[in-house]
This record gives structure tokens, C-alpha cells and sequence, in this order.
């Protein structure tokens, strides 16, 4: 009998088949378990090579040993004709069977209620790429210490790693919001992986007691769970910053196969109490929450005290200083024409000390958006330059694709967020800069893919409910944007940017009260217009100041100033305005000029106020810039309800019934809603049109529709209090 047949008949072939499958379903168990007690990778590996080891050994024993109705016997002392070895060979092909149907359930019972949440159906093609070999997130470092006091320390430490190897050539970081947005989830290694789209996970913990400190990191490759790399430091405290050097070096050799170039990173010193202060106000200020910023505010006045010259606090004192005032995309209370010249002293005195420091050259890039002797050249210049300092710094790429937005440059400003967002989706203000970006252009699928894969990683939050509700508003659904918007605007109350969009939405259906509540100072006026409580409304218009530039802030300014002007009839004191702020016409009109034409929503209401007053030389001068910004905005692609709107107001001014009736029917057709969008003096030409009227009753039975889905009865106009 040949050798082939011989394992046939002693079942060999069998019992190697079982002890394959009955080993991989064993794994497959013992994965499931070692992930739920979060054994470490290595546990799972010693079973691997056990099962591999015992192969032999089965098969070894199935050719020595046969299974008798005495019990186990050596093969030799068998009497073949007494052999019941067929039999046995059909009960292991019933064991392998039932093994196989155990498998396959237990593989689909994994992947339906065990694997990550599925992907939107509308995930952007940049999510489905193929992973970077060359990429890498940092986790939050976990903090081990006995008293659980130094969490503010570990992620500083993180944070400070990832900025390191940030600098690396060709090296793809995941960016700081992201990956620490898994702090304390225990999640999957490898899902957070796939989530954050990288190749490599580095994560570690921090212990200290007294003056020692102990910091343990792990390399660990994000597709397989391994470890590549792990080692642990032991280090008086008060050389905290050669750790982190020594740290990104070793994990630097581990990577050298696979990353080009070198490390080389400086870090300011000071003591360690000021590093501590520091580190807890960037955390703070990170929150974009306003309590949490005066706290980081406190923080830092008493790290300077104890370190007047330690340039990055000065930075985050200026950030800090900037983002607590009540300028439009800010947070604060503080006067923006106060905040923002403190803000210039301290930033000023960080580059003094040190003008290589890229953070302080971003903060006095974003104050000169909102100084009067600034050019939008000047802010591009500044921030440029930080970048090129840091590459990395997700907040200068945020506040350089606003200026260059506001140069008209609006596909590398895109091209800015979607960078940032693709390295870091958790960032707050580039994502949310990057949903309105897409509005602009009613890339809806993109908006909605983005907010899809934000909430995927960290379920609800006021960006994400912000976000939603923005896209509502731009779709027309008003009930359901003020649902999303309201849940924001309760989480933090002082986020600008929500203020305006949830504004925008209840001025949509007729709230104007509750804007008023909630708005921001030019919405507030608005509300107050609209309710014709015209005094009131200019004393709050009193409060605002006009900044030098023509950014996007002073633009929402001066279109709330020639709104009140024309509503209250006051046509004179819109002229008055103008010469009082600038040089003469044509030098604000060359301030506000943009190769969009994005920065013309304020042209309508003035060149009303120019034409009734009588300069009708002037009048045709501001409606030929509002023709020629319309026809920007169509090459730009701009297709928001603001461009429509001002197509509406320019055809009232200048052109036919039928050129005003077309533009309204574009507004209906793209889903526009309203109670009083053309309760204007501009429109009043319009009040006999019957078309005109049923057109219009259309958008206010949408707004009516929309306040029913909210328990609210159809909206009724108030009476003047003026």
C-alpha cells in the first residue's frame, strides 16, 4: 500500500483538515474574548504559534494512534480486519462539518454585531483611498499617575509628538482633534485605523510620582493590531523636553525602513509649572467654549507671571484675547474693537521674543483681519509665512483659507480645508468652514458626507448638529435646521457662526423675537427692523465698529447699516455713512471688490438709499458693480440663497417685471423659503404684480409649513412700536 493511501486510511488527512478549522475557530473565539478584557497582542500571537506547534504533534499522534471500541491503541497492535477506522473517518467528517457551520456563524455574528458602523452611502471619494504607508496617528496618552491629576500633562506630551512627527518629510500626521477624539474609548486599534485612514498608531501612557515621571510608548500597525515598537522612559521630571526629543527619535528608528528624512524640533523651555499652565490653557482654548477659554485666559495671565517672556503662552494669550470677543466667528463678549488691539500688543512682544515661533505668526495673521490699516495682502503674507514655519498647524490653514476666500482665491481656499479636514475631520472650524464652503456651491452629497463621517467618529456634537443644521437651511428645510441648530446653540450658546446660521433660519419663518434673544449684535438689529422697532435698532448699530478691510466681517456690517438706513428711511444718514468711513465711493467699492463678487449683499439696500436721495449718478454706479458682481458669482459658482436674493433686489433696481419674476422663481426652484423676504422698499415697485404676489405666497406657505413642523401657528405680521 502506498504512503498516500496509508494516511488516507489512518484518517491523517482528516484529523490535519479538523485540527485547522477546529484551531481557526478557536482564534476566532479567543480574539473576541482577549479584545473584550483588552489583553495585549501579544497573547493572541503565543496562541497562534501554539496551534502552529501542535500541528505536528496531531499528526504524528493520527498515524501512531487509532481510535478502537477498547479505546486508544498503537496503530501496529490493531487487527486490520477489526478496524473501524471508516467509521471513525465519517464522524470527523460530521465533527468538521458542524466546526465549519460553527465558523461561518460566528464569522457573520462578528462582522453584523461587531464590526464599526458602516460608511454613508455618500462618503467622498477621498475616504475609500488606499491607506498611507507613510502615516501615522498619535492617541491621547493615557494618564496612569496615582492621583489621575496629570491628564493635561499626557496630552500635552501627545500633542507635542504629534507636532514632531508632523516635520517629518512625506510622513502623513493625523491631526490633533481626530485622534483625540478616541480618548477613552477603548476602541479597536484597528478601527480607529480605518476611521482615521493611517497605517500606524502610536499610543502610550504617562505615569508620575513626585519628581519622576515614567512615559511607555507602542508603534503599532493599525491593518494587523502588531506591535512594531514599544519601550518605556524613566526621567527626573524637570527634563520633560528631552524626553519628548528622545521619544520621537526612537520612534523615528523604528519607522527608518519605511519614512524619509529626520526629526528636528525645538521646543521653548521654561519651568515646568509654566509648561503645565500652558499646556491645560491650549487644551481649554482647543474647546472653542467660552467658559473654557476665560478659564484657559486665567491660566495663562498666571503662567506669564511666573514666565513674562515665555512666547507661546504670549500666542495663546493673543489667540485667547481674539476668539473671546464678539467679532463675527468668535465666541466672547469683549468689544472687538478692544479686543483686537490688546490682542496685537501681546502677539507682537511673543515674535520679539521669538521670531521663529509659527503659532505667533498665525495669531497676528488673524488679528489683521480685523485691523483698520491691514490689507487682506498683508494677512495672506503673515499667515503664509507661519505655515512655512509649520506646515502643520491646522489653525493658520483654517484662518489662511478665509483670507484667501476673501482675495477670491476660492479654490485654494477649499483646497486649505479640505486638507485640514482630511487630516484632521474633528477639527471644529475648518470643518464647519469647509460644510459652508460646499453650500456655496450646493455640493450637498459632499456636506453631507463630511458631517456623515464626523458623527461616525464621535456621534452627536454641537459642530456636527451645527453642521446638519446649516445643510438644512440651504436645502430649505427650515424646521428640521432649527432643531440641529437650537441643540448647538444650547451646547454653546457664544459660538458665532452657529448664532448667525440659527438666525438666519428663524428669520426664514418669522421669529424674529427669538432671534433677537439669541442673535448676534447685526441680527439683532435686523429683528428689530423687521418688527419696525427702527430706534431701538439703531441704537444697537450704534455698539458696532467697522474695521478696515474688506473681509467678510465688515461686509456683514455694512449691509446690516444699509439695511436699517433704507427700512427706517433713512436715506441721508446711508450717505452720510459712507462719506464718513471711507474716502469717497469708488474707494469702498474697490475695498469690497472680489473676483467672486461674493462681497455684495450690501450694494442693494445702499444704491435704494443713493436713489431716493437723488444722486442717481451714484445709484447706477453701485447697481453697475452689483451687475457685474452677480455675473462673478455665476462664473465662481456661487448658488447660495444670498447670491439668488441680491439677483432679486438688483432686477427690482434696474430691470423688467419679468427679469425680477424669473429671479423669484429661481429662489422657489432651488427651495427658498420665507415670510417677508421682499418687505422691502426695494420690492415696493412690485406690491400690484400679481404674479409677483402669487410667487411670493408660495415662500411664505413653505415658512408656514415649516412653523407647523415645529408646533408653531402661521405666521401673522407684528405691528410697528415705532
Amino acid at each position: 500500500m502506498s504512503l498516500f493511501s496509508e494516511l488516507k486510511r489512518r484518517n491523517v488527512f482528516r484529523v490535519a483538515i479538523a485540527y485547522v478549522i477546529a484551531t481557526w475557530l478557536v482564534l476566532q473565539v479567543s480574539q473576541l474574548v482577549l479584545e473584550a478584557i483588552e489583553a495585549p497582542a501579544w497573547v493572541l500571537k503565543a496562541l497562534l504559534l501554539l496551534a502552529t506547534l501542535g500541528l505536528p504533534i496531531v499528526l504524528l499522534f493520527s498515524w501512531v494512534y487509532e481510535l478502537t471500541p477498547e479505546g486508544l491503541k498503537k496503530e501496529q497492535d490493531v487487527d486490520r480486519s477489526g478496524s473501524i477506522t471508516q467509521g471513525t473517518g465519517k464522524k470527523l467528517n460530521q465533527v468538521t462539518i458542524a466546526m465549519i457551520i460553527a465558523l461561518v456563524v460566528l464569522v457573520v455574528t462578528d462582522r453584523v454585531y461587531f464590526a464599526p458602523p458602516s460608511r454613508p452611502a455618500a462618503e467622498s471619494v477621498k475616504e475609500t483611498e488606499v491607506r498611507a504607508e507613510k502615516s501615522i496617528a498619535v492617541l491621547a496618552f493615557e494618564d496612569l499617575s496615582a492621583d489621575g491629576d496629570q491628564e493635561y500633562f499626557a496630552d500635552g506630551l501627545s500633542e507635542e509628538l504629534l507636532n514632531v512627527l508632523a516635520r517629518m518629510p512625506d510622513l502623513q500626521v493625523a491631526g490633533r482633534t481626530s485622534s483625540f477624539a478616541f480618548k477613552g474609548q477603548n476602541r479597536d486599534l484597528r478601527e480607529i485605523g480605518e476611521i482615521l485612514n493611517v497605517a500606524h498608531i502610536l499610543e502610550g501612557s504617562v505615569r508620575k510620582a513626585g519628581n519622576e515621571i515614567r512615559v511607555t510608548a507602542q508603534l503599532i500597525n493599525a491593518e494587523t493590531g502588531f506591535h512594531l515598537y514599544s519601550d518605556t522612559y524613566d526621567r527626573d521630571l524637570t527634563d520633560v523636553f528631552a524626553v519628548q526629543d528622545e521619544i520621537a527619535a526612537a520612534i523615528t528608528g523604528a519607522l527608518r525602513n519605511e519614512l524619509i528624512g529626520t526629526v528636528a524640533q525645538e521646543t521653548a523651555e521654561t519651568s515646568i509649572e509654566v509648561y503645565d499652565l500652558y499646556l491645560v490653557a491650549r487644551q481649554k482654548i482647543y474647546t472653542r467654549n467660552l467658559d473654557e477659554m476665560k478659564e484657559a485666559s486665567r491660566l495663562l495671565d498666571q503662567a506669564l507671571e511666573n514666565d513674562a517672556n515665555y512666547a507661546p503662552a504670549l500666542a495663546q494669550k493673543a489667540l485667547v484675547t481674539v476668539l473671546m470677543s464678539d467679532g463675527v466667528g468668535s465666541y466672547g463678549e469683549i468689544p472687538a474693537d478692544e479686543a483686537y488691539p490688546a490682542a496685537r500688543l501681546i502677539v507682537d512682544r511673543a515674535i520679539a521674543i521669538d521670531p521663529s515661533l509659527a503659532e505667533a505668526h498665525a495669531v497676528s495673521g488673524l488679528i489683521m483681519g480685523g485691523e483698520w490699516d491691514r490689507s487682506n495682502e498683508e494677512e495672506v503674507a503673515v499667515l503664509e509665512h507661519a505655515l512655512s514655519l509649520n506646515p502643520n498647524l491646522d489653525n493658520t490653514r483654517n484662518w489662511l483659507s478665509t483670507a484667501y476666500g476673501e482675495a477670491s482665491r476660492n479654490d485654494e481656499s477649499r483646497a486649505l480645508l479640505e486638507a485640514v479636514v482630511e487630516r484632521d475631520p474633528m477639527f471644529g472650524p475648518a470643518f464647519n468652514n469647509l460644510i459652508q464652503s460646499y453650500l456655496r456651491t450646493r455640493d450637498f452629497d459632499l456636506g453631507n458626507a463630511l458631517v456623515g463621517r464626523v458623527e461616525r467618529i464621535v456621534g452627536e456634537t454641537d459642530d456636527v448638529n451645527q453642521s446638519w443644521g446649516m445643510i438644512a437651511v440651504a436645502q430649505g428645510d427650515t424646521a428640521r435646521a432649527i432643531r440641529h441648530l437650537r441643540k448647538s446653540y444650547e451646547v454653546n450658546p457664544r459660538n458665532t457662526v452657529n448664532q448667525l446660521w440659527y438666525g438666519f433660519a428663524l428669520t426664514a419663518i418669522g421669529e424674529f423675537e427669538t432671534m433677537i434673544e439669541i442673535g448676534v449684535p447685526i441680527q439683532v438689529v435686523v429683528g428689530l427692523d423687521q418688527l419696525g422697532r427702527h430706534d431701538e435698532a439703531g441704537a444697537v448699530l450704534d455698539t458696532l465698529s467697522l474695521g478696515g478691510s474688506g473681509n467678510d466681517a465688515n461686509n456683514v456690517i455694512i449691509r446690516t447699516y444699509a439695511d436699517h438706513y433704507m427700512l427706517s428711511g433713512q436715506y441721508d444718514e446711508a450717505i452720510r455713512f459712507v462719506d464718513e468711513h471711507f474716502e469717497n465711493l469708488g474707494a469702498m467699492l474697490q475695498l469690497f471688490e472680489r473676483t467672486d463678487g461674493s462681497n455684495s449683499s450690501y450694494l442693494a439696500a445702499l444704491a435704494y438709499s443713493y436713489l431716493q436721495s437723488g444722486r442717481d449718478l451714484e445709484f447706477k454706479k453701485l447697481t453697475d458693480a452689483l451687475a457685474e458682481s452677480e455675473e462673478r458669482r455665476k462664473v465662481a459658482g456661487d448658488k447660495s440663497f444670498r447670491s439668488i436674493v441680491d439677483s432679486i433686489a438688483l432686477a427690482a433696481l434696474t430691470g423688467t417685471d419679468e427679469e425680477v419674476l424669473t429671479q423669484v422663481q429661481r429662489l422657489i426652484d432651488n427651495n427658498g423659503v420665507g415670510v417677508r423676504l421682499f418687505d422691502a422698499p426695494v420690492y415696493d415697485r412690485m406690491a400690484e404684480n400679481a404674479e409677483f404676489q402669487r410667487l411670493n405666497a408660495i415662500l411664505v406657505k413653505r415658512a408656514n409649513d415649516e412653523r407647523a413642523k415645529l408646533g408653531l401657528d402661521p405666521y401673522q405680521r407684528a405691528l410697528s412700536n415705532n
